[in-house]
């Protein structure tokens, strides 16, 4: 302090940090976190419509698969049909659903299939050669069944 005087350092005012358009980056952070919180918002309301929607319109399939003789191939898909449909009833009850559907899939005892496979098959996007892959499984299962029963002591 020289002859009496103060002299007083001036600080300059403390601002907030703010952008280049002069808008503090307090409020941008803020506005970025309220968009975020209404995009994961918006998710949620579209997943839970999406989860609403899968439960309504769930349709029951039930498969069943036979090897028959060939000579009755074609009564026995509507047998299986009419047998089943009691069951796909209770299911609907039991598990509170619209529909349900009964697929037969039915394959004679030598490898002869119906006209209408390649059509059920085609229900589950399966490759259109399945049925052959189909029918030498079953081939081959008959022939170790008549191989075993020959060999049989």
């Amino acid at each position: 302090m020289k002859y009496g005087i103060q002299h007083r350092i001036r600080c300059p005012p403390a601002y907030p940090a703010v952008t280049s358009l002069g808008v503090p980056i307090i409020i941008i952070i803020i506005i970025i976190i309220i968009i975020i919180i209404i995009i994961i918002i918006i998710i949620i309301i579209i997943i839970i419509i999406i989860i609403i929607i899968i439960i309504i319109i769930i349709i029951i399939i039930i498969i069943i698969i036979t090897a028959q003789n060939t000579h009755n191939l074609a009564k026995t898909i509507p047998d299986k049909q009419n047998k089943y449909q009691e069951m796909t009833n209770e299911i609907c009850a039991m598990w509170k659903q619209n529909a349900a559907q009964v697929i037969p899939i039915v394959l004679s005892s030598t490898g002869g299939i119906p006209k209408s496979l390649p059509q059920s098959l085609k229900r589950f996007n399966l490759h259109p050669n399945t049925y052959i892959r189909m029918k030498k499984s079953v081939f081959l299962g008959t022939c170790s069944t008549v191989r075993n029963f020959l060999s049989y002591r």
